[in-house]
């Protein structure tokens, strides 16, 4: 049976550089957003992508306390001209289109990664038995 997800398979490179890191779990996710906000302001990121960036971490969060064992991990790193972050949890996505379709108005989940879809230049995602990572990048200043 050719259920797409082996759209998920594999691991995604690791990456080159210098990486930031925050372990997040129940709760207020505050500490998620004053950990992107602080490397956004050093990357030179703009008004705009910080917001939109601030919002689609904030959504991957949520989905890994929501639906990824309730706790997660947030990584950070610059690629080239991008700022990466990572989501990773214990979650299994099983949907090979989530996030690409929108929703319509009666849908009861999928907005999150939709709109994480709307708000990054990037979107990776990678899921099987041990969990998710779903990886964004947002161009620099400097790159556009």
């Amino acid at each position: 049976v050719d259920d797409g997800l082996e759209v998920f398979d594999g691991e995604l490179p690791p990456p080159a550089g210098w990486v930031v890191e925050l372990g997040f779990g129940h709760g207020p996710l505050r500490d998620v957003r004053e950990f992107v906000l602080s490397r956004t302001h050093a990357m030179g990121l703009n008004g705009a992508q910080v917001s939109d960036l601030m919002v689609a971490v904030t959504e991957l969060a949520s989905n890994s306390v929501r639906h990824g064992g309730g706790e997660g991990t947030l990584r950070l790193w610059e690629e080239g001209d991008a700022l990466v972050c990572e989501v990773r949890d214990r979650g299994r996505i099983t949907d090979p289109l989530v996030g690409r379709v929108r929703p319509t108005v009666d849908t009861r989940n999928g907005r999150g990664l939709w709109l994480v879809h709307q708000l990054c230049d990037l979107v990776q995602i990678r899921s099987g038995p041990e969990g998710t990572a779903v990886r964004v990048h947002v161009r620099t200043p400097r790159s556009l």
